[in-house]
């Protein structure tokens, strides 16, 4: 330390950098003791944070360029749909005064709107995965999100096709024609693996293997980023042949201009509003018309395999889950496969409890 003028001046290195500042009209001992204070904050790593304040709306628009160009595109689209719902509820703010408590005022707040758990989940997982690009790009020192929780999403509700419903959806998608004739062979896939409409519409030819009875999604195009092998079933192995014959572009579905296509949206309501898939649900204590999507053709994959019997660990696997707990609603099964699963005891003997009189019965119980 040193003095200059009417001010002292602390001048030192610290981790091969220089720092300076100037205590005016102090003295000399209370200039000391700033100096303390300003090098433990450096020491703590605050000072340099401090140096990097930033708005949570300026960060976000740093963070959706590094979305743009490092997720893919559905991901990035999804990033900026939370954001804009982030918005009014953190804008002014800076990052490193977002705490936990704010948080949960926001989700409170998107729960009273009457958006689902899955909605507010989405927004909330954005947020925590801008503060964890904070981090690690030196605006916060941890992530003020580690200790919240996301809701439960175990009561999505799920639409398993029935074979009925099932005929009436690829019946309509067969007739769709226009910019979609592939439809079908679209939700047939989809049927069949239980992939992802992104990962069907993104499958190159190299990716499918018929002759080793598996199609190969890459990294690149899973959600998780984690690739995975699908086994080709008898029923697939036919719709694949068909629509590699004649087909002169890199993807086994491609669009008119032998691309990828980008959206099916249109052709896909299209379809099952012709089929009739359109239903009448309590959401919320309100009734609510609900529609079949695409991705229940995923969820009907993964159910069938759930009712047949399949184990949970291999779901995993050919569906790309990371998680046990995401395969296992799949071992929830339809109601009538619930029934038919208590009727086996139908034919096994029953004891029957009547008035403190035990009786053996074979087969049916009569209910009175």
């Amino acid at each position: 330390m040193y003095k200059r003028g009417d001010s002292w001046v602390s001048d030192f290195w610290y981790n091969g950098k220089r720092y300076k500042r100037s205590w005016k009209n102090v003295s000399k001992t209370i200039a000391k003791e700033k100096e303390r204070k300003f090098k433990t904050e450096i020491a703590d790593g605050k000072h340099d944070l401090k140096a990097r304040r930033i708005l949570f709306e300026t960060f976000a628009e740093n963070y959706m360029e590094h979305a743009k160009l490092h997720k893919k595109p559905s991901a990035a689209k999804r990033n900026k749909t939370s954001i804009h719902m982030l918005m009014p509820h953190f804008k002014g703010q800076l990052l490193e005064s977002i705490h936990p408590f704010m948080v949960e005022q926001y989700k409170k707040a998107r729960r009273e709107e009457g958006k689902t758990p899955a909605t507010v989940n989405r927004d909330t997982a954005t947020l925590r995965n801008m503060l964890n690009k904070a981090v690690e790009w030196g605006y916060l020192q941890i992530n003020p999100m580690n200790g919240v929780k996301q809701f439960d999403e175990d009561n999505e509700q799920m639409w398993v096709l029935t074979p009925e419903e099932e005929d009436r959806l690829l019946d309509e998608a067969g007739q769709a024609g226009g910019k979609s004739p592939h439809l079908k062979a679209i939700m047939n896939t989809a049927l069949h693996t239980g992939m992802r409409l992104s990962e069907v519409l993104e499958m190159e030819k190299r990716h499918v293997h018929l002759r080793d009875r598996y199609i190969f999604v890459p990294e690149s195009i899973a959600k998780n980023h984690k690739s995975r092998k699908v086994p080709i079933n008898d029923t697939l192995a036919q719709i694949l042949q068909d629509a590699l014959k004649g087909n002169h572009s890199d993807y086994v579905f491609p669009n008119r201009q032998g691309e990828a296509h980008k959206d099916i949206k249109n052709g896909v309501w299209a379809a099952i509003e012709r089929a009739g898939l359109v239903r009448m649900e309590k959401r919320n204590g309100k009734l609510k018309k609900v529609r079949f999507r695409f991705h229940d053709l995923r969820h009907t994959f993964g159910s069938r395999l759930g009712m047949k019997g399949v184990d949970t660990k291999t779901i995993m696997e050919i569906m790309g889950h990371r998680t046990e707990k995401m395969a296992m609603r799949y071992q929830h099964p339809t109601p009538k496969h619930k029934l038919e699963a208590v009727k086996l005891l139908d034919s096994s003997p029953t004891k029957i409890h009547t008035r403190g009189q035990t009786a053996k019965r074979e087969g049916v119980v009569s209910i009175r």
